[in-house]
């Protein structure tokens, strides 16, 4: 497990109160408990933490469940704009 996984599975646990080591990066959000305005409260924290802008507004609600569904899909998309941005 990489550096950006570590750090987006801390962020997720403190958001859901899970230890970041029980969570799987194939883990739903929905199976976390974790509605849309949670993910995007998880996206500004990533934001925040890899200074780094990660596009979204203008995304409905399903649309946002359909990109950012799972720790992996969000893992992966940090890691893209990440490698773009580098």
């Amino acid at each position: 497990m990489d550096n950006i996984e570590e750090k987006v599975l801390e962020l997720v646990g403190k958001q859901t109160g899970i230890d970041p080591k029980q969570i799987p990066l194939h883990r739903k959000f929905e199976d976390l408990n974790l509605d849309s305005v949670a993910i995007v409260e998880l996206v500004f924290s990533l934001e925040e933490t890899f200074d780094i802008s990660i596009p979204f507004e203008g995304l409905d609600e399903s649309e946002i469940k359909k990109r950012f569904y799972s720790v992996s899909t969000l893992t992966d998309h940090l890691k893209d704009l990440l490698q773009k941005n580098a």
